[in-house]
């Protein structure tokens, strides 16, 4: 009696870290793939910054290049789910197979947050000096406002 409990409760350990991380990965694929809202830092940029034709060519060669970037890391991340997924039809409990696929999610995850910040920062160096303070507010204002 106490072992079929246990295996139960082990059962639904980890159908729920499962569901955890199946939840987790949707809501990364969704946030990347959904529109931007109006008050993201692209928008709000162009609110806070009087933007010269010279500064928004900058900024547009350097969204071009970061959108193929995070498109990149985006299909990264996808393969990774597909692989977690598969490891998991495979044996669902933790194995060796599920700690590899996870490895390569949370390489992805972090990969495309790392590359998204490098972009924050490659967009501020094509500012004029000026206009920095303004995008330094911006920045820390959307930040901030995530994080809540």
């Amino acid at each position: 009696m106490m072992a079929h409990r246990l295996r139960r409760f082990a059962l639904a350990t980890i159908a729920g870290a499962l569901f955890g991380v199946l939840v987790a990965g949707a809501i990364v694929m969704v946030r990347h793939n959904a529109p931007r809202p109006e008050t993201d830092l692209h928008e709000m940029l162009h609110r806070a910054v009087p933007l010269d034709a010279n500064e928004k060519q900058i900024l547009e060669t350097k969204e071009q290049a970061f959108a193929e970037r995070r498109q990149e890391i985006e299909k990264r991340l996808r393969a990774a789910n597909g692989q977690l997924a598969e490891a998991i039809s495979k044996n669902p409990s933790w194995s060796p197979e599920v700690e590899s696929a996870i490895r390569e999610v949370e390489k992805a995850a972090g990969d495309l947050q790392r590359a998204t910040l490098v972009h924050v920062f490659e967009m501020r160096a094509g500012l004029k000096p000026e206009h920095r303070p303004a995008y330094d507010n911006v920045l820390v204002e959307a930040l901030r406002r995530g994080s809540q």
